[in-house]
């Protein structure tokens, strides 16, 4: 009996944490449901119950929810396999070098909106970079240098997202490779394994539990962020958050339950994406394993 009431014990003493969080968390989501159907707005709604899903299938939302998948994507995609390398590259260092290499977790001291901001500074076209060029002669003029940030697919969010989130993913990946035998490398360098087949075949497989973990965190954070897209991201088309922000705040009040309903499909997005990924990531997990 007393094992049968150890979880009840753990939620009764995480309960003043866990009653406040479930409270908010799901108060905040039935406001969110309830807006987006047109109940309890500010104003009278005049529209119908799904007037506001209806909405979402505007060009400029589709090319929003469009373009917060691509920077989500791509940013989640390098910082994960950056990171994967750089991990491996820490792990086989000495002692002594291994600990100087705890520089690289400086980027996971700032905060996104720090961040941003260094972007921002560096590689803008009245930046740093581009007062270097202009100083060789590389361009003729600071507007001459190419712009990377509001605009080019995102290239300036991408960036900062990528420069923060490759420490993560290296502290996840380093913890899975201090685990494993140091032999399982040393072995199959002896057998004649190249540097490349070593590191995709007997590293990789070892972190990739740690690596998916990392890439839903790093893409759903970047699917929904504000704070970055606010800074770097451009106008049109904008992030979903840039563009429910709109909404909600910034336009009339009768666009709010589009902002919720935009609001309640990322969210059932990331339900889905996680347990979709998962699923496909336990079976190729299982298929490697049978082979």
């Amino acid at each position: 009996m007393s094992s049968g009431n150890r979880p009840s014990r753990t939620f009764l003493k995480l309960s003043p944490l866990l009653v406040p969080f479930v409270a908010l968390f799901m108060g905040g989501l039935f406001m969110a449901v309830a807006q987006s159907l047109g109940f309890f707005l500010p104003i009278p709604y005049e529209g119908g119950i799904f007037d506001a899903y209806r909405e979402l299938f505007r060009p400029h939302i589709l090319a929003s929810a469009g373009h917060s998948l691509w920077v989500a994507a791509v940013s989640s995609t390098l910082a994960v396999s950056i990171g994967s390398i750089m991990a491996y590259q820490i792990w086989q260092l000495p002692e002594r070098s291994g600990r100087m290499a705890i520089i690289y977790k400086i980027p996971l001291t700032l905060p996104h909106i720090a961040v941003a901001f260094i972007i921002l500074v560096f590689l803008s076209q009245s930046g740093v970079f581009a007062s270097i060029a202009h100083q060789l002669g590389l361009v003729k003029t600071v507007r001459d240098f190419p712009p990377l940030l509001h605009g080019t697919g995102g290239a300036g969010m991408i960036l900062a997202y990528v420069f923060k989130e490759v420490p993560f993913v290296i502290i996840l990946a380093l913890a899975v490779l201090r685990r494993m035998d140091p032999r399982l490398v040393e072995t199959a360098r002896m057998l004649g394994a190249k540097p490349t087949a070593v590191f995709l075949r007997v590293v990789i497989p070892h972190m990739l539990p740690a690596l998916h973990t990392a890439f839903i965190i790093l893409f759903l954070y970047g699917f929904g962020a504000f704070d970055i897209p606010f800074l770097l991201g451009e106008s049109s088309p904008a992030m979903l958050s840039i563009e429910t922000y709109n909404l909600y705040f910034r336009r009339d009040l009768v666009n709010r339950p589009t902002a919720m309903a935009i609001l309640v499909c990322m969210f059932l997005f990331s339900a889905v994406f996680i347990v979709l990924y998962t699923r496909i990531a336990a079976r190729i997990s299982g298929k490697d394993r049978k082979l």
